[in-house]
């Protein structure tokens, strides 16, 4: 089996989603809660998946010690919380996504030191901007993050504790960026994979099974994501609730990324041996 039908046999939706939605977010809960023999079910397809695909994404979670753990009596400890924030960033680092936050409180406390409030609109935007010039060094994130600072406030506002989330693809931006300038191009070296990302990317944009607000945004024709997650006052969505499905999709649409852009590089290498010949 080639490489391509090798990508393009994953399934990107091994699990059901209703009966996902069912366990992982339950009706009227106050948390997005994963059953322990769920959660290590899950773990355990994603350890075998890493050794099907080639993948780290299970890496850092030792299963074996996680089986018999009496968690009962802690919500905190649930195996679900000890260890899917540690799925979620796997799936990023081999993947190829960005992810970036900032959580409210840190804002609060930092105007609150600066001796202003958020509730005056206009100071909280400039006391915002300044906060970002600061700490963020990703000229992305930071941009992504003052772009939704209407988020940040109405969070702060409506939120006890909440997180602003920016996931992004460098490679999957720089690849529809090419498209769109090169549609001939692409339809030429690279039509299977195109068709594979194009259909990818409809559905990449969820990465979060549980959440306060989620949504695919478009900064200078960059796409980002944006998600609200933390504590309201009656519920409460943890970082690590992220959809699996979405981690499969993430792990397919990455690797097609890769077989089409080694085809436009060898055909870019093509076009340079011809210009200098």
């Amino acid at each position: 089996m080639g490489r391509f039908e090798d990508v393009e046999g994953i399934d990107t939706e091994p699990f059901d989603s209703e009966r996902l939605y069912e366990v992982y977010v339950r009706p009227y809960a106050t948390e997005a809660l994963m059953p322990d023999a769920f959660a290590v079910l899950m773990f355990r397809y994603f350890e075998l998946f890493d050794r099907r695909y080639g993948t780290n994404i299970a890496g850092g979670i030792t299963i074996d010690q996680l089986i018999g753990y009496d968690s009962d009596e802690d919500m905190d400890n649930m195996i679900w919380y000890q260890d899917s924030d540690k799925l979620l960033m796997g799936a990023m680092d081999n993947t190829g996504w960005e992810i970036g936050l900032i959580d409210t409180e840190y804002v609060v406390t930092y105007l609150d030191n600066e001796g202003k409030s958020y509730e005056e609109e206009d100071i909280f935007r400039e006391e915002y901007k300044t906060l970002l010039d600061e700490i963020c060094k990703d000229n992305f994130l930071k941009d992504a993050l003052l772009r939704e600072r209407d988020t940040m406030l109405e969070a702060m506002q409506e939120m006890e504790n909440g997180d602003l989330v920016i996931i992004w693809n460098p490679e999957l931006n720089a690849y529809m960026q090419f498209r769109e300038k090169h549609p001939d191009i692409v339809e030429a070296v690279c039509k299977a994979e195109d068709q594979w990302i194009v259909k990818l990317e409809e559905d990449v944009w969820e990465p979060y099974m549980a959440f306060y607000r989620q949504k695919k945004e478009v900064m200078d024709g960059l796409a980002y994501c944006k998600v609200l997650i933390g504590c309201s006052y009656d519920s409460c969505v943890a970082f690590g609730t992220v959809n699996p499905n979405w981690i499969c999709t993430a792990v397919k649409l990455n690797k097609m990324l890769q077989l089409a852009n080694e085809k436009l590089a060898c055909f870019k290498a093509g076009q340079k041996n011809e210009e200098a010949a």
